[in-house]
């Protein structure tokens, strides 16, 4: 005989599925984003999934009246970053990029809220992270076989780009390797970890190197067991050195050769001077986001170099740094926003460490034990990320990539599943 379904089961199970959905679009969309499945097959990129999914996050938003979701200052700061870009809309030099960019960043504010408020359990946190690790092994894999990058796939096509990726990936598969107590989900782990060194050295990166360094030793130096750890990064190591060519190693230790005065080095020194000079001359608000490369010319002329750098000038070229582009492009403003997400991320992740001593002070149950352990290697994950991202990112123009977006929306996410529980 059937079992009659009440109104209220309909009710509240259309309610669960339409609150289950968001978070499967979070995934697709970090698929399509990380993944680049349209780089491959062009008639996906034809269909142009990311407006889809943006729109379809904004409507689960809406319905959910989460669209207005501002109680936390990281989105505060991050509304005033979209303000202050909406504002240099009209007096940027380059209204279009201008325009570009902070479409862009709109786009990956909507996503930024859609985590925060649908990635609202342990259990969804860890799948987010899993499915990221999984689709940035399957990236590492496809750019081993292409010289370190994923070719025509946006910010994964360049191999400095790709570089910083895999240096973000290795902390959250580390320290998912450690939180783990399944066999066969180590062996994934330890393997994505060997795998993302393998790929950062085929990208023949020198920035990547620089970042891949401190990522290593805060794996080291956050492990428990310090035992463990050294052999865990023993390994790392000696997948870093076998895995690279002497070509490889040539072009690290070029790093020391290529200074002020010669290479690349002396290029991005001297773009970052002009940069200085740029925000100097536009303290509060900068020249706008996207306008450094329009607006270097007359700032290359002001400071005497007519000719530019050895009869050639940089102007039109991105200012190969997080910082320099933020500096001189959205001001003090600008700084203080983008500093303020991640000061009050790394206050948040404080604040859970301090959260979770005191429950193991009091004794709660093995279960409860565990997931407090659990928590705390994600955000070891988090933070280490973080620290790729920040130091990679000194010789790239990352800033306007989704990164330090979804990392921030990560930290957010955590806060708020915490503080419901607590």
């Amino acid at each position: 005989m059937a079992i009659p379904i009440s109104e209220r089961d309909i009710r509240v199970k259309a309610q669960k599925g339409l609150f289950d959905l968001p978070f499967y679009l979070i995934l697709i969309h970090l698929f399509f984003d990380y993944g680049r499945p349209q780089s491959f097959f062009p008639i996906i990129g034809a269909l142009h999934p990311g407006y889809i999914l943006h729109t379809l996050l904004f409507l689960c938003l809406f319905l959910k009246g989460k669209l207005l979701n501002f109680k936390n200052i990281q989105t505060k700061c991050f509304l005033g970053l979209l303000l202050l870009m909406m504002l240099h809309g009209p007096i940027a030099v380059n209204n279009y990029w201008a325009y570009q960019v902070w479409r862009t960043i709109t786009l990956y504010f909507i996503v930024y809220l859609s985590i925060i408020s649908f990635v609202d359990s342990f259990p969804k946190i860890e799948k987010y992270i899993n499915i990221w690790i999984v689709i940035n092994l399957l990236g590492a894999i496809i750019g081993i076989k292409n010289g370190g990058k994923i070719p025509n796939s946006g910010f994964m096509g360049d191999e400095n780009d790709f570089a910083l990726v895999m240096n973000m990936a290795i902390p959250f598969a580390y320290f998912m390797f450690l939180e783990t107590n399944s066999t066969k989900k180590k062996i994934l782990y330890l393997s994505a970890c060997c795998i993302f060194i393998a790929a950062n050295v085929a990208s023949f990166s020198r920035g990547g190197f620089v970042g891949l360094v401190p990522v290593i030793l805060y794996c080291w130096y956050k492990t428990p067991k310090k035992v463990l750890s050294t052999v865990i990064v023993a390994i790392m190591i000696s997948i870093l050195y076998f895995s690279a060519s002497s070509k490889y190693w040539q072009e690290v230790k070029s790093i020391k050769e290529e200074n002020i005065q010669k290479g690349t080095g002396e290029e991005r020194i001297y773009q970052w001077k002009i940069g200085w000079n740029m925000f100097l001359d536009n303290p509060l608000i900068g020249v706008g986001q996207g306008n450094f490369p329009f607006r270097f010319r007359e700032y290359e002329i002001a400071a005497g170099f007519y000719e530019g750098l050895h009869g050639r000038s940089r102007a039109g070229r991105a200012a190969h740094s997080i910082y320099f582009t933020l500096i001189p492009e959205l001001g003090i403003l600008g700084i203080l926003l983008f500093g303020g997400m991640i000061y009050f991320s790394y206050k948040d992740l404080k604040w859970i460490l301090k959260i979770e001593k005191d429950f193991l002070f009091k004794q709660q149950s093995d279960k409860t034990i565990q997931k407090l352990h659990k928590i705390r290697f994600i955000i070891f994950g988090i933070t280490g990320a973080m620290l790729g991202y920040l130091i990679s990112g000194i010789f790239l123009s990352v800033l306007y990539y989704p990164h330090f977006w979804l990392l921030i929306a990560l930290c957010v996410a955590l806060r708020n599943i915490v503080q419901n529980r607590v």
